[in-house]
């Protein structure tokens, strides 16, 4: 087992981040510890919405020093790359936050430890929070996980089970108590957490990042998905990013469940759709080989259900969703690409990395 992939950059790159500032509240949020020191930043690989750093500290705790690890997580000074699920929940860190200490509390699902969270962003100019560090392995997009990596290089075993169990695991999220772990506040006062909700938001949120540029094949899908929703069934807490890449793994069991910015209320096939939307994207829609011991569609959404203990309704509808939400987030990082001047202004990026061949071949499957 091994940390997560990551990059070291050095200051050069985290020039805006105040080390001193940083260790004094460091300080006063670990137990124990009279006095930090930030001695090394790096970036982690992949990831597109929070800003995270892997912090190496001094600390002297009970009088002895020591070095240790932490995870720093900022809040992007653009716009948040989901829609918003309730008027002023604007603040993804908030949101994952939150939604982190229920998943622990209530669910007895693994997250980071958690260090604390800061709203005032006049300590680091902007909103942040800070876990510690977590090792395990994790399934990385970028090289693709089933072409190279610990994935590929796995037994056929080991990828079933990670595979099953993670369907399994995002069950667990949806059995949740939602009410009772306090996530009421995903819901504006008044709304239905149903699908045509949710396609209502994500719909008009596309719209608006689109900025008038033409996306044919995800008008064809909002316009086929509007045509053939229905309100779903129950609503459920929702992960929103459910991926085995959202997952720190020890074999075949997850340490670690990160990223619940994305996190609503809504049918359970709002996760397990976009489970097995990822699944089709890194694989067929990015043209990576089948692994053997990878299991079937049809394995996932038994293993899913039968940790929920009941069918999820609308399935096929669920993953072509899944696939369009997919292309209006790609959209946004592209925008925030484009705002940060990494990209040419009105490029036509957002059309390329398979995402859209994805919605495609669903569309052509007919799953509508």
């Amino acid at each position: 087992m091994q940390p997560g992939g990551r990059r070291a950059e050095g200051d050069q790159v985290l020039e805006d981040l105040d080390h001193a500032v940083l260790g004094d509240w460091l300080a006063d949020h670990l137990d124990g510890v009279t006095a930090v020191h930030v001695d090394r930043t790096e970036l982690p690989d992949g990831g597109f919405s929070g800003e995270t750093t892997i912090l190496q500290v001094s600390v002297v705790r009970h009088g002895d020093e020591s070095t240790e690890r932490y995870v720093l997580r900022r809040e992007p000074s653009e716009a948040a790359v989901y829609p918003a699920q309730a008027p002023g929940l604007n603040v993804e860190v908030d949101v994952q936050w939150r939604v982190m200490h229920a998943v622990r509390d209530h669910g007895g699902l693994p997250v980071a430890p958690t260090v604390g969270y800061e709203p005032d962003p006049a300590v680091l100019g902007v909103p942040f929070f800070v876990t510690g560090f977590v090792v395990g392995d994790v399934p990385r997009e970028t090289p693709a996980y089933p072409a190279e990596g610990f994935y590929a290089d796995a037994t056929p075993e080991r990828r079933r089970a990670m595979n099953l169990v993670g369907a399994r695991t995002v069950a667990a999220v949806n059995r949740m108590d939602w009410r009772a772990a306090g996530l009421d506040f995903l819901v504006p006062d008044g709304a239905v957490p149903d699908n045509h909700r949710q396609l209502g938001l994500w719909r008009s949120w596309s719209d608006g990042q689109l900025r008038g540029r033409a996306h044919p094949v995800l008008e064809e899908a909002w316009s086929l998905l509007a045509a053939t929703a229905r309100p779903g069934d129950e609503p459920v807490v929702c992960w929103g990013d459910c991926r085995l890449g959202n997952v720190f793994w020890d074999g075949a069991q997850p340490v670690c469940l990160t990223d619940f910015e994305g996190a609503t209320i809504a049918p359970a096939g709002f996760d397990l759709g976009w489970f097995l939307m990822f699944d089709r994207w890194i694989h067929e829609a990015c043209g990576n080989p089948r692994l053997d011991g990878e299991p079937s569609r049809t394995e996932l959404v038994e293993a899913h259900e039968e940790a929920l203990g009941r069918p999820v309704a609308d399935l096929d509808w669920h993953e072509v969703f899944a696939a369009a939400r997919y292309c209006a987030i790609v959209v946004r990082v592209i925008n925030r690409m484009e705002e940060r001047g990494q990209l040419s202004a009105g490029t036509d990026t957002y059309l390329a990395g398979g995402v859209t061949d994805c919605l495609r071949l669903l569309l052509e499957e007919g799953r509508l």
